[in-house]
């Protein structure tokens, strides 16, 4: 597995589908989670982003799947092995931000910060 998809595979790992935020195929369907894609060599720390969204009128169900990405997580971080090296995934700040739609007030979307090193 390369970087590209050691992202996708821990993305998709939450029982959702998961999409590199330039890439959601037009017919998706609420939830899933969006992801950027940035890499880079050892010793630079990246600020990057993902986002869970989901279509509902409670946020209920987007807050109880963002705890489980927050576990996943951790307070250390998560280090994922890939050929040739691993990236470790931590939280950034703010954390987590709730958001919304201007276009559809039933759009959920809570957006996490994240800092991601390559250590290759």
């Amino acid at each position: 597995m390369d970087k590209q998809q050691t992202l996708q595979t821990f993305w998709s790992g939450f029982g959702i589908p998961a999409y590199d935020e330039t890439s959601v195929p037009d017919d998706a369907k609420l939830p899933y989670v969006t992801y950027e894609v940035l890499t880079d060599n050892f010793g630079n720390m990246l600020s990057c982003s993902a986002s869970l969204w989901y279509r509902s009128t409670s946020w209920a169900g987007i807050t109880e799947k963002s705890y489980e990405i927050d576990s996943r997580i951790g307070r250390g971080g998560v280090i994922l092995n890939y050929e040739g090296g691993a990236v470790w995934i931590s939280k950034g700040s703010p954390w987590q931000m709730r958001m919304g739609d201007p276009d559809d007030d039933m759009v959920r979307r809570i957006l996490f910060n994240l800092n991601v090193e390559y250590l290759d």
